[in-house]
Parts: C-alpha cells; structure tokens; sequence
C-alpha cells in the first residue's frame, strides 16, 4: 500500500532537513535563561515587529535589513496568513512551495542575525482539525530544526482561535508543545492569550500546558502603555516564573494608538517592568505585497514611522558649558573633542543599550559614531583618553549612562558616562568644554555631566 500523503511529504522534508543542515549555521541561538530571553548565550530584552504577511513580502531581504538597522531584534510572522502563499493544508501536510518560501524567509533572517516568532494560525487554513494541526505542526518542526533563531506560537490567541475557528484547548496545547519536544527539545515553545483571558490565568496555562513563555496580549485599553498598568500585567505573569513576552500589546482601532510616544512609552515600561521581549504591533504589517516594509510604515508618520525611527536615538552630546558639543573627529576612527559650538554630523552619536530594548538610567549603553562603524572607547577601559576607534560594542565601548530619572534615556535630560568595565571612572571634559575629552576622574562633577540633545532626522 502507498504511503500516505502527508507521509510522502514528511520524508521529503526529512531530506530536505538534511540538506540544510549542512548549511552554515552561524547565525544567533536564542534560548531562555530563567525570566529572560538570551541571545547566543547573552540575556537580552527582544524587540519585534508584527511582519504577518511575510509569505507574500516583496522584498524580504531589503525589509529585514531596514528592520537590522533601526534596531529590532526580530519578526513576527504568520507562515499561515491568507494574503500570500500559505505552509499548512487541511489534511496537515505542508505545501511545498509555502515551506520553501518559509525557509527563504527564515534564512534572510539568519543572515541578518534576526530572531523570529513563527505564529501559527490554524483558523486561516479550511478544513483542518485539531489532529491534522497538530501533525502539521510536527512536520514544521522538523523543517526548522536548521534554523535556532526561531521560536514558535502553538497558535495566535488561542483562547479566540483554532481549528474550524474554535478556540484551542489546553488539552491540545499540551499535546502539541509535547510533539514539539519530541522532535526537538531545545524549540522554545509558546501559545499566546488575548486580553480576553485575565494575566493571572494566562500564567497558568502556560504552567500547566508545560510552555516555555507567556505571551500574552495586554488588555487593549486607554491607560496600556501606563508604568502602573504595565507593571501590573507583567508582575500577573510572572507569577510561574517564565519570561513574558508582550507580543501584541495594543492594535488598531483603539484609543491611545496615534502618537509614537504612546509605545515610546509602553516599550520602556515593558523592560522596567521585568518583560523579556515586546513587539511593536501594526496593521501594516499584514498586507506586505507590491512594496516594502519600509514605505509602508514610512506612509502612516505617526504613530509607525515616528516610533520606528526612535529605537535607535540619534542625539548630541552638549557639554556642561552649555556651549560645546562632543564630536568625533571625521565622523569616527579616531580622536574626541568638545570643542564644536553647532552639532552636526560628526557630533551625532546612536545611543544603544547592550542588553536590548531602550536606554534606560543606569543601563549599559554604546555610542556609536555617525560613520556607522566605530564606537566611543575608553582606552584601555578608563583612567586615560577616550576615542572613537572601537569597532565593536565591546567591555571598553560599554559605558554606564545615568540620569537619576529610573526612566528611559530622553532629549533634555542631564546624564553622566561611566565606563562598564571599571565603573571608577567618568567621562569628562576639561573645563567643562572646549577641549578634550577624557576618562580619568573617578568622582562625578560639572565637567562629568551632559546633556542629551535630540539630533535631527
């Protein structure tokens, strides 16, 4: 008797498993440590992006490198999303030609160092039942194996949806997340709740189902970006002691969704609160045919561009004089002043905090110079000369920002530099500005603060 469809394709994707796991596979390993995420073994706060429309993307190597520099650490895609070519059928096999346009997708990522939540939809596939889901989504883990920047959703908001559009049990949850397993033990595994669900009962189920993440989708109310709210949903879900992953913390229509500074402000509250990763939520993210990414957040300037365009702050560094900036002679490579009185190009530094997410008070943080390949350093880790020769973030590009507001890093604000590696050390002006700058006192005064400007666009 002939084998089965579904295991006809099951070999296939077998050898085709093997084919790819003799490709390079150098890109990030994203693991859990504790309530965190790590990356490559480093614990991070992960920022993503709704990219639901990833199958049907024009241009997905240009998006995702738009997506690397402006600082997000990863997408969300719904490999199941019915404006492009879709991975699963109803009988629970895979098509080939949606794996393969998967695995193109999964290994622009790669090449970009990006992580990726793949986010199952069963109800946009007809005619799919609870058992052939769960076969379906075995044989996806087997065809991911490659690829260890991934991390997969059982199913979006399953408390809403699911097979047939009913929601998804936990008794087929758990069933899953345990076929899951068997394939590969080492997936991180999750199956997101709407808002619909109170936080407190999200933590549990995730317990009780054995996932490895909450995430969760935070009520949709005007005060959701609050500090107070924030913290009140992430303490809920933290209760069994996983990481919480806000994956969908607000859509449209809803109020408090116009301005950038409304996510500003959740994704800095998100991090204070003890999150391991948020993501940014649009609906320009689900339609992504004839155009990129980057035109269609750039078409709506608030609240999508304005945010999109702040991750990674561009600002001046004003002297204590009030008169000088910091620049970096020729935009990088080599020596530091604060000897220029109108801030340009060369006096523009992108502000990043090393562990992921916003720049906080009291983060470590990276400056790097506007030619986009070196890094403030202090010289031998402090005591001495500042430069602007790193090329990467390392211990002696690391400096400590401080601000004494316990808020996220913003224009206006006074803040003092000390270096990471030996925390003795400030960074300071001579005179409080007009000349070098340095890092070798080693107590906070005038000539150590600055204050931060916002670059323009």
């Amino acid at each position: 008797m002939p084998p089965s469809r579904p295991t006809r394709f099951f070999s296939l994707a077998v050898i085709a498993i093997v084919a790819l796991l003799a490709r390079d596979a150098s890109a990030q390993r994203l693991t859990v440590a504790g309530d965190r995420f790590a990356v490559d073994g480093s614990p991070r706060f992960l920022t993503f992006i709704s990219y639901f429309g990833a199958m049907g993307a024009a241009d997905v190597a240009a998006d995702f490198q738009f997506l690397k520099d402006a600082g997000f650490d990863g997408v969300r895609i719904w490999p199941n999303s019915p404006e492009a070519p879709q991975l699963m059928r109803g009988d629970g096999s895979l098509d080939p030609s949606g794996l393969q346009r998967l695995l193109d997708i999964l290994d622009r990522a790669r090449e970009r160092r990006l992580i990726v939540d793949v986010s199952f939809t069963a109800e946009h596939i007809g005619g799919l039942t609870a058992a052939a889901y769960r076969t379906a989504i075995a044989f996806s883990t087997s065809a991911l194996l490659p690829y260890r920047n991934v991390l997969i959703d059982i199913e979006n908001e399953r408390n809403l949806y699911g097979p047939f559009g009913r929601p998804l049990g936990a008794s087929d949850v758990a069933a899953i997340a345990a076929s899951i397993k068997a394939i590969d033990p080492a997936r991180i595994v999750t199956a997101s709740n709407s808002q619909d669900l109170p936080a407190s009962a999200a933590a549990q189920f995730t317990a009780d189902t054995g996932l490895d993440v909450t995430a969760y989708h935070d009520p949709r109310i005007p005060s959701w970006y609050v500090a107070g709210q924030v913290q009140s949903v992430v303490d809920a879900l933290h209760r069994n002691g996983r990481p919480v992953y806000l994956q969908e913390p607000t859509r449209f229509p809803n109020p408090s969704t116009d301005r950038a500074e409304y996510f500003r402000t959740a994704h800095a509250n998100a991090k204070r609160a003890g999150a391991a990763a948020w993501c940014f939520h649009t609906d320009l993210g689900f339609n992504l045919r004839g155009t990129t990414f980057r035109a269609r957040l750039q078409s709506r300037l608030e609240p999508e561009w304005a945010f999109v365009t702040s991750l990674l702050p561009r600002i001046h560094l004003r002297a204590s004089n009030a008169t000088h900036y910091v620049v970096a002679e020729n935009g990088g490579g080599g020596a530091v002043f604060a000897d220029r009185r109108i801030p340009g190009l060369w006096e523009t530094f992108a502000l990043a905090a090393v562990d992921g997410g916003p720049a906080l008070d009291r983060d470590r943080v990276s400056l790097r110079t506007s030619d986009g390949r070196h890094f403030l350093q202090a010289v031998d880790g402090g005591g001495g000369a500042i430069s602007a020769a790193g090329e990467q973030p390392g211990a002696w590009e690391t400096f400590i920002v401080e601000s004494g507001a316990g808020e996220a890093i913003a224009a206006g604000q006074t803040v003092t530099l000390r270096t990471a590696s030996d925390p003795s050390w400030y960074v300071s002006v001579e005179s409080g500005g007009g000349g070098p700058v340095s890092v070798s006192r080693t107590s906070k005064g005038q000539w150590e603060t600055f204050t931060v400007v916002a670059a323009l666009p």
